[in-house]
């Protein structure tokens, strides 16, 4: 069986540079790792980098093109909101709301962060590389407002079967171009960013559902799995919890819960699949495998084979660092406005949280590489095992 190997990039807004971090760190020590990918999957950021990555030719320089890209980001010029700008919102969230026809636009300003996507994307040569080969198939979740589901936009190869989850209504495949529109729609945080409109629908985060996207890639052929996440494992509880949170306090833990993060648990699934195709084989020889995987397809189900795979987390805390870079006299690159201190700038684990998830800004956007760069480091026997 020929190795496909899936690049899975996952959700968190501005927690992404971690992405790029551990991105860095593998173009520099193993850049022959870009030249074995087949498959790229991306949820809400994670889409960003993904497409960014692909359209560039998925290849070290274009590694290193992208942290450039996040090392120079300023919040300000990305996203924003004033008095002003919150007014108009409430007047059309109210006419949204009594007509019934489309969703309510987002709290924040986001033409900056629009067009830099739109613009630092080579959205031709995204569907091209995947036309001529070079990529098996590029694929984003989002989800569609009304109904809940995750809609999973590929762009993929004429050998590629789009993927489909019979046993799952909530997961469906959607074989398209993968256009701005797409990775928008993936990378639009409910509430604060405006949803988009894809063919009469209406779509907003794919982290909602699918923040980590490894069932598409594997339902894409993939059989090396290299994943990261942008959740630590742990969760630290907040020393003060005298006053009630506030805003920003329960917008992080929003943030927190909209992007719940299964990458353990779906790790958990494939490690059981694994060991349990191990011990049939033990039990029943080498050539019972495939009479298994002819019963599963015969059942509907996909034929189980082994998978081998790696998941990279933060080692440390996120919101803590956000903490850290909002402290006066604060490290970022540029100023931030009045509101966004009053809602971000506060020292609790809650506030932090909600901040890590909108500081799009180069300094704190270094920190996180530098992290991702460290933890890709702990973990490299383990990318080692997958370009055996």
């Amino acid at each position: 069986m020929t190795d496909k190997l899936a690049l899975i990039l996952s959700g968190g807004g501005a927690r992404g540079a971690f992405e790029v971090g551990v991105l860095r760190w593998i173009a520099r020590e193993r850049p022959e790792f870009f030249e074995r990918v087949r498959i790229v999957t991306g949820s809400s950021v994670g889409a960003i980098n993904a497409a960014y990555l692909a359209s560039h030719g998925m290849t070290p320089d274009a590694v290193e093109s992208l942290a450039n890209i996040w090392e120079n980001l300023k919040v300000g010029e990305l996203i924003g909101f004033g008095p002003r700008h919150i007014l108009g919102r409430l007047t059309k969230w109210r006419k949204r709301f009594v007509d019934g026809q489309v969703p309510g636009q987002g709290w924040l300003r986001t033409e900056g962060y629009e067009k830099l996507i739109i613009e630092a994307v080579d959205w031709k040569r995204l569907n091209q590389v995947v036309k001529d080969g070079e990529l098996d198939a590029v694929a984003v979740a989002a989800t569609e407002v009304r109904s809940g589901r995750t809609h999973i936009f590929v762009s993929h190869h004429e050998e590629i079967s789009t993927p489909i989850w019979p046993f799952d209504g909530s997961m469906i495949g959607w074989r398209t171009p993968i256009g701005p529109e797409h990775v928008l729609a993936s990378a639009s945080l409910p509430f604060l960013f405006s949803p988009v409109e894809i063919e009469g629908r209406w779509f907003c985060d794919g982290g909602l559902r699918q923040n980590t996207p490894l069932s598409p890639a594997l339902r894409l052929g993939a059989n090396n799995l290299l994943a990261v996440s942008l959740k630590k494992t742990s969760v630290d509880e907040d020393d003060n919890q005298e006053n009630f949170p506030g805003f920003g306090q329960l917008l992080g833990k929003l943030f927190n819960s909209l992007f719940l993060d299964r990458l353990l648990w779906d790790l958990d699934r494939l490690s059981r699949i694994n060991t349990l195709l191990a011990c049939i084989e033990q039990l029943h020889g080498e050539e019972s495998i495939p009479s298994l995987q002819s019963e599963l397809v015969k059942r509907g189900r996909r034929p189980y084979q082994h998978v081998e795979y790696v998941g990279v987390r933060p080692s440390a805390d996120i919101g803590k660092i956000a903490s850290e870079m909002l402290k006066p006299p604060h490290q970022l690159n540029t100023q931030m406005g009045f509101f966004m201190r009053r809602i971000l700038g506060g020292g609790s684990s809650g506030v932090s949280d909600a901040a890590s998830y909108l500081l799009f800004d180069g300094a704190f956007a270094s920190r996180l590489m530098d992290l991702g760069g460290q933890d890709a480091a702990n973990c490299a026997s383990d990318i080692d095992r997958l370009l055996t």
